[in-house]
């Protein structure tokens, strides 16, 4: 299956989602108020810091797997290994999310009208943590076989879910908890579409532990591990700087931008998932593959952002309401700068990591995040939410640079 095929099918699986997720954002902020939907976002955020603890296992199953292609044994010895290993540090996750409630909550500057409400839904937050890295196991071995027609059906429908299901709760209980547990309930859906998507192809037995396995794993995904931990400090840690200094209450100005960044991500988010394990089955013909990706994805994300670009005020104003036109325009624009740079860089990323060279990544992400973190701070000081979005578009095109001139130098 070729490429563009491929990305085509990853495009579909996230287009309806978004297309879901747009209005019900645009409901959830005018339901819950400013602060509590400021506090959703973050909470959303928190869980996809969370993934780390798969200990970069999702990214080595999907390049392992697409190693070994046609080797069912070997898929089913993986996945079942992937899963124990992944429950187990799931409940970890969990464990420590809840010991660090009372901080959490103090350190984000909550208002005290809303501070029983989010203890309240950071304790439910706790409960989503094992489906959610379980849900990501089970696909990946979709992925690595590259089955994008079947994997993207299902996540379209679990997609939705995630963002339809949150707003639903709110028709029973306009409160930030009420949200917090219609995703939960989401997530445990997910679940079971993710493990229903193995069991056609592996069987019901596929939950053995295999030592060998887990150090094939390891080999590779230690260092994604690292990359991953460092990665979403980069990503979402603006979020809890600009809470911390600035209120709770003023995060969504900055986060509902963001998420519509996010959002147009789906583009280069498709074609990560398909060059990944193209790269990694064709190394030979790493450099071509990047060439046809770069020029299509370009070409492809101009499209998308220039108009969202020239009419960011109006966008944000008819999306979540009045209150969101001018800070958040401002800042929407600054970020979709950042967006076409941080687009490109999936290329270079997924290329280094199919060589096998995720310790590459992992070190560029550990030098990156000192420098990241001072810049974060000096300019949410000096400008504000203007200044997060700013800090945040300098790393991601520095990013790029960087990743595309190592990329350039693997050899086969």
């Amino acid at each position: 299956m070729s490429l563009w095929k491929n990305t085509t099918w990853n495009l579909a699986g996230m287009v309806i989602p978004t297309l879901v997720a747009i209005p019900a954002m645009g409901v959830m902020s005018r339901v819950l108020g400013v602060e509590r939907f400021g506090l959703f976002m973050l909470l959303f955020a928190l869980l996809g810091y969370v993934t780390i603890f798969d200990v970069g296992i999702t990214r080595a199953i999907i390049r392992t797997i697409a190693l070994n292609q046609g080797d069912r044994e070997k898929s089913r010895e993986v996945i079942g290994t992937a899963f124990w290993v992944v429950l187990s540090l799931s409940i970890l996750a969990s464990t420590l999310l809840y010991l660090s409630l009372p901080s959490l909550v103090h350190w984000l500057n909550i208002t005290s009208e809303v501070t029983g409400d989010a203890r309240s839904a950071l304790l439910k937050t706790v409960f989503i943590i094992p489906p959610l890295l379980l849900s990501l196991i089970f696909f990946s071995y979709l992925e690595g076989t590259q089955q994008f027609a079947k994997l993207n059906v299902y996540k379209t429908i679990t997609s939705s879910l995630v963002a339809l299901l949150p707003v639903l709760a709110l028709f029973i209980e306009e409160t930030l908890t009420s949200a917090i547990f219609g995703l939960l309930l989401s997530r445990f859906i997910t679940l079971g579409f993710a493990y229903f998507a193995c069991i056609k192809d592996l069987g019901y037995r596929f939950f053995s532990y295999k030592s060998q396995i887990l150090k094939e794993l390891l080999s590779f995904g230690s260092w994604v591990t690292l990359s991953n931990i460092i990665s979403p400090i980069m990503t979402y840690f603006d979020r809890f700087i600009l809470s911390h200094f600035m209120g709770a209450q003023r995060v969504a100005f900055y986060t509902a931008p963001a998420e519509a960044v996010a959002r147009m991500s789906i583009l280069p988010g498709a074609l990560a998932k398909t060059i990944f394990p193209l790269f990694s089955g064709n190394q030979s013909e790493s450099s071509l593959i990047a060439s046809k990706a770069y020029k299509g994805l370009l070409i492809a994300v101009m499209v998308c952002a220039l108009p969202v670009f020239l009419a960011a005020d109006q966008i944000m104003a008819m999306w979540l309401g009045e209150p969101f036109r001018d800070e958040s325009g401002v800042v929407l624009r600054i970020l979709l700068i950042g967006f076409l740079f941080n687009s490109l860089a999936q290329i270079p990323f997924a290329r280094i990591q199919a060589y096998g060279k995720a310790r590459l990544t992992a070190i560029i992400h550990l030098f990156e995040v000192i420098p990241y973190l001072i810049v974060l701070g000096s300019f949410t000081y000096l400008w504000g939410i203007s200044g997060t979005a700013l800090a945040w578009t300098v790393r991601v095109t520095s990013d790029f640079i960087v990743l595309e001139y190592f990329s350039r130098k693997l050899r086969v």
